[in-house]
């Protein structure tokens, strides 16, 4: 989605996503919410920014919103201009051990992210269910049946949670507003 103020992007770090679930039907419907939400936030506090939500669903154990915003600004020689405040947003994807609708385990008996071939560090969010860095939601999966059911609302509860607990962008607090 692209907005004036707001995007979405959504990646998949977890390998045949797509062949398990619609993730296409996903990804347009967080984008309406996103703009549905759009008159309760007090978006004249942007000056000229655009917030983007960078939406990985991926192998993680917590729904996990970070809590500090990446600033990313154009150099003076870049062709193209922006000005984006980006919040990283983890939705883990279930196997089918953790739920009915999960992906079949692939590799070792567990989802094999995409960059599995790369060595990386423990995920920061996964550390016995506490974070400094990310505030994490447990991902209730037993609440769906369908793994688009859970995707999209895990989606629109961590992007409601960041607009609830509120942000500062330019030392303004962004958060929703009373209607």
């Amino acid at each position: 989605m692209e907005h004036e103020h707001i995007k979405i992007h959504t990646r998949f770090d977890v390998t045949a996503l797509c062949d398990f679930a619609d993730m296409d039907f996903v990804d347009e419907k967080i984008k309406i919410h996103a703009k549905s939400i759009l008159p309760r936030i007090n978006i004249e506090d942007f000056a000229g920014w655009k917030l983007v939500f960078d939406i990985d669903f991926r192998c993680a154990n917590f729904i996990g919103i970070d809590k500090k915003i990446r600033r990313l600004e154009s150099g003076p020689y870049d062709s193209f201009k922006y000005k984006e405040y980006v919040i990283l947003i983890a939705i883990p994807i279930p196997d089918n051990t953790q739920a009915p609708y999960g992906i079949p385990p692939v590799e070792n008996g567990s989802l094999r992210p995409y960059s599995s071939g790369i060595p990386r560090r423990k995920p920061v969010m996964e550390v016995a269910g506490k974070s400094t860095r990310f505030r994490l939601l447990d991902p209730g999966y037993n609440q769906y049946v369908k793994l688009e059911q859970y995707a999209l609302a895990s989606a629109i509860k961590a992007i409601d949670l960041a607009f609830s607990k509120g942000f500062t962008l330019g030392g303004k607090k962004i958060k929703f507003q009373d209607l």
